[in-house]
């Protein structure tokens, strides 16, 4: 018994080892298959040239620049992939064409205000920047003077009329000759020429203003000696002030009296102020080759001053109806300007001829119709009908 029972056991031992060795006979077969695989691929790559691996197993792999079939679709993919681009539509409107010049701003009338007699300033009765009428007195002159000559003169005055009177009867009874009554009038004449003289000095012994206007500069001091015709104030009428450009004379057809002009002052944050061509020179100057063209601003506020640099743009053409487009859309090679016209998600490019310009405007003369719609940001890196995907109108 005890023989048979030991038979047994063994018998099932060895059926369990069995098993276990069937087990892990079949966990391990795909192990040593892919092994086996692993190891025919490196005797195929064995008998290939040797120092450079096969093109299709690259671009299978999909390495970016590789030749294999997923790289050149990708390439393909990237080409058409759609630029973004902004773009704006061609409009009809008013477009008007300006010549530019600058100039400095001056008075419309001005005058230097000088003595008209000898004399000591004793009064000063105005000061740079005041606001005068014609007529108004500057500045008053010591007249003592004037004053004791003028007495003197009228003493004179009187004394040569007894004398022409006496004269004058004694001709009438021919007790004297013509040549005596002659002289006695002469003399009485001459003491009243004197003396409208000096009343004349008397009266321009106070300097007074010719014109309406603000005084712009004062000469004179309180204690100075002035002469005939020393200067004593500058004055210049400001309601109306005026800039003169000086033209070259290719521009004279284009200029001409009656025509609008925008002034633009930088030291009044670039204010725009409307003026007009009053004057336009007949001739030009030959030593510079320029002519004078004079604008003529409104200034009833006093806001413009003489010798503000100004900036004038003087309109002499314009056109109503005509197409516009933004002027940044313009792309300029060389001589030839052109866009690029959105068209069933297409950049076309369009050589186009321009005309006038206007701001952040310019005329189009050719190439482009009313609702195109043209590239205006992104046209940098643009071909010619490239993919693009409008994302701002």
């Amino acid at each position: 018994m005890k023989k048979i029972l030991l038979i047994a056991l063994l018998s099932i031992v060895v059926g369990c080892d069995d098993a276990d060795e069937e087990g892990s006979d079949a966990e391990q077969s795909p192990t040593q298959t892919a092994q086996s695989d692993k190891s025919g691929e490196a005797k195929d790559a064995k008998k290939q040239p040797e120092g450079r691996p096969g093109r299709g197993e690259r671009g299978s792999r999909g390495r970016p620049g590789m030749r294999g079939p997923g790289g050149s679709k990708a390439g393909a993919e990237f080409r058409d992939r759609p630029v973004p681009v902004a773009v704006t539509k061609v409009e009809r409107g008013r477009v008007d064409a300006f010549y530019a010049s600058s100039a400095s701003l001056t008075a419309e009338e001005e005058a230097a205000v000088v003595a008209r007699t000898v004399g000591v300033v004793e009064q000063i009765f105005v000061e740079e920047g005041d606001h005068v009428t014609a007529g108004t007195p500057l500045a008053q002159l010591d007249t003592r003077r004037l004053e004791l000559e003028v007495a003197r003169t009228r003493t004179n005055i009187e004394s040569f009329e007894r004398a022409y009177t006496r004269s004058k009867q004694l001709h009438e009874t021919k007790m004297i000759s013509p040549d005596a009554y002659d002289q006695a009038l002469y003399n009485l004449e001459r003491e009243k020429a004197s003396l409208n003289l000096q009343l004349y000095e008397l009266e321009e012994a106070t300097i007074k203003a010719p014109i309406d206007g603000v005084i712009t500069l004062r000469h004179i001091k309180l204690g100075n000696t002035l002469s005939a015709n020393d200067p004593a104030f500058e004055l210049k009428r400001s309601d109306i002030i005026e800039a003169v450009l000086n033209v070259p004379e290719k521009e004279l057809p284009k200029l001409e009296k009656g025509q609008l002009a925008m002034v633009h002052i930088d030291a009044l944050d670039d204010a725009q102020f409307e003026g007009v061509v009053v004057r336009v020179a007949p001739e030009v100057d030959p030593t510079s080759g320029t002519f004078r063209v004079t604008v003529s601003l409104d200034n009833p506020d006093n806001v413009l001053k003489p010798g503000m640099f100004a900036r004038v743009n003087v309109r002499y053409d314009s056109n109503e109806d005509t197409l516009l487009v933004a002027r940044e859309a313009v792309v300029t090679q060389k001589d030839e300007n052109s866009v690029f016209v959105v068209k069933s998600g297409r950049a076309m490019k369009q050589t186009i001829t321009l005309g006038y310009t206007m701001g952040s405007t310019v005329e189009v003369l050719d190439g482009l119709g009313e609702g195109d719609q043209v590239v205006i940001t992104g046209q940098g890196g643009l071909r010619d009908g490239a993919s693009v995907r409008v994302v701002s109108l």
